[in-house]
């Protein structure tokens, strides 16, 4: 027996033996780091040195441990780490820790721009179970730019299976004495002292991720200190600059009851923030407020900011949140509907870029500048109501509209009105001087103006606001000192503005993402010379185009009721004239522009004319048509038809039809670049002639001249003529 004794014991020493020296090696060789960073981008673990001395026991020095889930990467670090592994659960597939005891901890936890995907879920992963990781000297913590500077002692316990397995954080809890909380070098809270515990049941990825994760734990937070100050300087640009200070007489005293996504009654937070300002040589001192209770029925915040010295204005806030329950993630549509109360504020931001986004899904409209805003907002069950307004004097605006930029310092108002069927929320904001310009030349002004309106309404739920705003937009004659900007949109080889005063008006409706609904635009011409073709014209015109069912996307307006009037139109050439202002009247029965600039027109034409002179003045000079033909140049007013197109540099009149008591007049015409070509037909009675024009060539049919003209093809086809 004693032998048997003997030899047991002899073989138990044999395998501790062996044990020490293998785990040893293990760990003080480059065997165990290889064995266990097999995947270093999730987990990595490394340490100076280590000891084992009995089979589970394990010690290591100058520890650290780094990993990544999803975009959120952690490390931690610590002199010493012992602890101890559960050897028969390995048979099972399982490593326990029961427990792990570090000394001097260090952490950090910052969210990175690449997104570590988790492996794909299976079957047979490993079960992580550390019953207590534990602390009696956690010194710091760095959270994103924040760094948490404790003597502190922490407990964790955690439950996960590999390959998508279940995670479960135990009941865990931290005790932070002496904390101190900086950004960068600057001191936000010190003198602190926080205990803490957090739970979180045992979930799959897919049941919850993320901040979503909450609604399944368990936590109170306990947080007192003392906060910095805030003190504000004014600059020489006579903007307030602000800093942390050191001032006394701030408090923080936070208690939160976390129970499964709902904060138990009893939650409170009470901040006081001392403020210090020095404007020139006068200085005061305030303070700003922030009480929040949890009650039975749900929270209540109030909140009270002061003005800095010789400046009015101030913050104050009185709201009841109607539920205790927080629906995660954060959603401001699940939150708003159950907020009451009220906020007033008075105040003057450096910039007022953050309201744009509020008013436009879009960044179409954007507010921006420093600028002073002034509110008084009543709510309930989250939709401001009557009497709710906002006031900006002044604020610099940019809206992006078909490819313009509008630019200008404008004044904002903003209330609710009871309407027949609804509250709606109204928006004005008014530019009493303006600019336009291209979004590729944002640098060179195309039209000046003054006093543009833009109207936005919505209904009075404020985060619907953005979704559903409708815009209207207006402004009247506003100059366009170069014509190279309506030149950009003309097929300039054949027709081109040349000089004149050019204004232009606008009224449209826009959606939330500011695209044209409907509306019109009104270009106006006054002593305006052009070319035509190789023919100049001088005169005046009014152009009233209509821009309904506009499809931005493919850059399509929809002209149809536009009008285009002419007067005191005359042809620089004295030659080719019968007589001097010459007016017309063109309706576009249905027509549209395709593509950018330059555009394509696809119109059918109805004009009244007061003769037919300026059109026989395009075919040929005075002097080449017979006598009987130029008498009939000023005899009376036409009504004609027709259709026009102009693509590709070039513009075509065809089917052109008009009479009167007296003659009738029939044409088609083709300009490209300085060349024309078509047919004219033109009636008197019994008598008729036609005129082919081919650039320079001119051949006048006198017999037969109606079978001729009828013998000639159409310019735009029969697909034109079907449209």
């Amino acid at each position: 027996m004693r032998r048997i004794a003997r030899r047991v014991i002899t073989g138990l020493l044999i395998v501790l033996t062996v044990y020490l020296i293998a785990g040893n090696i293990f760990l003080n060789t480059g065997i165990g780091p290889w064995a266990i960073n097999r995947k270093p981008e999730r987990f990595s673990l490394q340490w100076s040195h280590g000891l084992t001395w009995w089979p589970g026991q394990v010690a290591l020095w100058n520890v650290e441990a780094r990993g990544q889930v999803r975009r959120m990467q952690w490390s931690a670090q610590a002199d010493h780490a012992r602890g101890r592994i559960a050897v028969l659960p390995l048979l099972s597939r399982e490593l326990r820790l029961p427990f792990v005891e570090a000394s001097e901890v260090r952490g950090t936890l910052d969210q990175v721009a690449t997104d570590l995907q988790p492996p794909p879920s299976g079957d047979g992963g490993w079960t992580l179970r550390f019953d207590r990781l534990a602390t009696r000297s956690l010194r710091q913590w760095q959270l994103g730019p924040f760094t948490l500077a404790t003597d502190g002692v922490a407990e964790v316990s955690i439950f996960k299976q590999l390959r998508g397995g279940p995670l479960e954080l135990m009941p865990s809890h931290a005790t932070l004495a002496a904390l101190q909380i900086r950004k960068g070098e600057t001191v936000l809270l010190r003198d602190a002292r926080a205990e803490a515990s957090l739970a979180i049941a045992r979930h799959r990825r897919e049941d919850a991720s993320g901040l979503a994760r909450l609604g399944l734990a368990d936590s109170r937070l306990q947080l007192s200190g003392t906060p910095s100050g805030v003190g504000v300087e004014l600059d020489s640009t006579g903007q307030w600059r602000g800093h942390a200070t050191a001032q006394a007489g701030g408090s923080l005293d936070l208690d939160l009851d976390w129970r499964r996504g709902e904060f138990q009654p009893g939650g409170r937070v009470e901040l006081r923030l001392p403020l210090d300002a020095d404007r020139g040589t006068s200085h005061a001192s305030a303070e700003a407020q922030l009480h929040i209770a949890i009650n039975d029925a749900g929270m209540s915040l109030k909140a009270a900011l002061p003005a800095p010295p010789e400046s009015h204005g101030s913050l104050h806030a009185d709201l009841v949140i109607r539920d205790r329950q927080l629906l995660l993630p954060l959603q401001p549509r699940s939150l708003l509907p159950r907020i009451d109360g009220s906020v007033n504020l008075d105040w003057r931001f450096d910039s007022l870029a953050w309201l744009g986004p509020m008013l436009m899904r879009a960044p179409w409209l954007t507010l921006d500048g420093a600028g002073q805003l002034v509110a008084e907002l009543q709510l309930r069950e989250g939709r401001l109501q009557a009497g709710s307004h906002v006031e900006i004097p002044d604020v610099q605006l940019s809206a992006l509209v078909a490819g313009h930029h509008i630019r200008g310092q404008a004044r904002a108002s903003g209330r609710i009105e009871n309407t027949a069927d609804a509250p709606r929320a109204v928006v004005e904001l008014d530019l009493p001087r303006y600019e336009v310009m291209s979004a590729a030349a944002p640098d060179i002004a195309m039209v000046r103006g003054k006093d543009l309106r833009i109207d936005l309404q919505a209904p009075d739920n404020v985060h619907s606001f953005r979704d559903s705003a409708r815009a209207h937009l207006r402004f009247a004659d506003a100059h366009i000192p170069d014509l190279g900007f309506i030149n950009a949109w003309l097929p300039t080889a054949t027709l081109e503005l040349k000089g004149g005063s050019t204004t232009l008006g606008a009224d449209l409706e826009l959606d939330a993402t500011g695209s044209i609904e409907r509306g019109r635009v009104a270009i106006k011409g006054r002593n305006t010379r052009l070319r035509l073709g190789e023919t100049g014209l001088a005169g005046d015109f009014d152009l009233d185009a209509n821009l309904d069912d506009t499809d931005l996307a493919v850059r399509e307006f929809d002209l149809s009721g536009t009008r285009l009037a002419l007067r005191n139109v005359s042809v620089v050439d004295a030659g080719r004239t019968a007589g001097e202002n010459w007016w017309a009247r063109m309706a576009l029965k249905r027509g549209g522009i395709a593509g950018a600039a330059p555009f394509s027109v696809d119109a059918d034409l109805g004009i009244e004319m007061q003769n037919v002179g300026l059109l026989m003045a395009l075919f040929s000079r005075h002097k080449d048509y017979p006598g009987w033909a130029i008498k009939l140049a000023d005899k009376g007013n036409l009504q004609a038809n027709g259709k026009l197109r102009a693509a590709s540099g070039a513009i075509v009149i065809d089917r052109l039809e008009a009479s009167n008591e007296r003659f009738d007049l029939k044409a088609r015409l083709h300009l490209a670049n300085r060349k024309a070509r078509g047919d004219l037909l033109l009636g008197w009675h019994a008598l008729a002639l036609g005129l082919e024009l081919d650039g320079d060539k001119r051949q006048f049919h006198l017999l037969k001249s109606r079978a001729w003209y009828a013998s000639r093809p159409d310019l735009l086809g029969k697909s034109a003529a079907a449209r």
